[in-house]
């Protein structure tokens, strides 16, 4: 199967990038075991899912907080939204 698949331009203001730097800066990768078959599996921040199996663990067991959700895509949010 062949496809055509549109490429992202690079980031072209300083802002941007800068966002880019300060998120990729908090990831870590991460190795355990596969909570049910024992594969080895690597994942980000602790967060995990197996391709063996299937297996995915929860996102409350990871090593970081997950962000805030933000409907409106404006992306980082110093605060969660206001209810």
């Amino acid at each position: 199967m062949t496809g055509t698949r549109e490429q992202t331009p690079p980031a072209t203001d300083a802002g941007t990038a800068a966002c880019a730097a300060a998120f990729l800066k908090g990831q870590e990768i991460t190795t355990t075991g596969c909570g049910r078959c024992g594969t080895e599996i690597s994942g980000v921040n602790g967060r995990y899912a197996c391709g063996n199996c299937g297996w995915v663990n929860h996102w409350s067991e990871g090593h970081t907080e997950l962000p805030a959700y933000d409907p409106v895509g404006d992306f980082p949010m110093d605060e969660p939204p206001s209810t």
